[in-house]
């Protein structure tokens, strides 16, 4: 028996006076509408980015029984969906040509894993980059940093605090039958958010800079 479609908008605060929309949902057709919502304003962006995060149905795997995605989330400036895909009403064949092509930047983090178990969901994501293998914060000594890590250097301190609260217990929950708590709701938000805002960041410093290189500015009195 399918599941029955359902479909939730929310508002989240993120970091100052910013705050993201999301929608939860486990319906295809609301995937379907966020996607062209999403694509159109993609279309009106000189850089096509999305961020992309993947929560599991469980902690660890084995070979019989291993990880398959619970909840998938997509990120486009401060639109975010939460697609309860464990529970979807049907499969999405419009997430798949989304994720499937190159006409967009995907931005995880730590995606070795996400991409394994998207596949056992016949989800592929074919332009991907992992902010990880991009950039770590200098200040910062040890090796493996997070994405709070990442985003309290680049975007507010205030992501240094968005992984508090949120251990192994409610990480277990992620396929439980809908819906998710509000807090589970927010966190998966603001992950979607900050992976997008990091890399969208970074995408636009290293374009400056390799500007700045290729064609340098002449110096100049000041203008005052």
């Amino acid at each position: 028996m399918a599941n029955a479609p359902f479909s939730h908008e929310y508002t989240f605060p993120c970091h100052g006076t910013t705050t993201v929309k999301v929608l939860y949902t486990n319906s295809a057709a609301s995937v379907e509408e966020w996607i062209t919502n999403a694509e159109a304003s993609l279309d009106s962006s000189a850089r096509k980015i999305v961020g992309l995060d993947v929560e599991y149905d469980k902690l660890s795997g084995t070979y019989f029984n291993p990880k398959k995605a619970a909840v998938i989330q997509l990120c486009v400036g401060t639109d975010v969906l939460v697609y309860h895909i464990c529970h979807a009403d049907e499969r999405s064949e419009s997430l798949v040509e989304f994720l499937h092509g190159f006409r967009y930047i995907f931005a995880g983090f730590c995606t070795t894993e996400d991409c394994k178990v998207l596949s056992r969901s016949n989800l592929y994501v074919h332009n991907l980059k992992d902010i990880q293998e991009i950039w770590r914060d200098p200040d910062k000594k040890k090796k493996l940093q997070g994405l709070k890590d990442v985003a309290g250097a680049i975007i507010d301190p205030i992501y240094f605090e968005m992984k508090d609260g949120f251990g192994r217990a409610e990480h277990r929950m992620w396929a439980n039958p809908p819906p998710l708590p509000p807090k589970h709701l927010e966190y998966a938000a603001r992950d979607a958010y900050a992976t997008y805002e990091v890399y969208r960041r970074l995408d636009l410093f290293e374009r400056v800079f390799f500007s700045l290189f290729k064609h340098p500015e002449k110096k100049r009195g000041r203008d005052w």
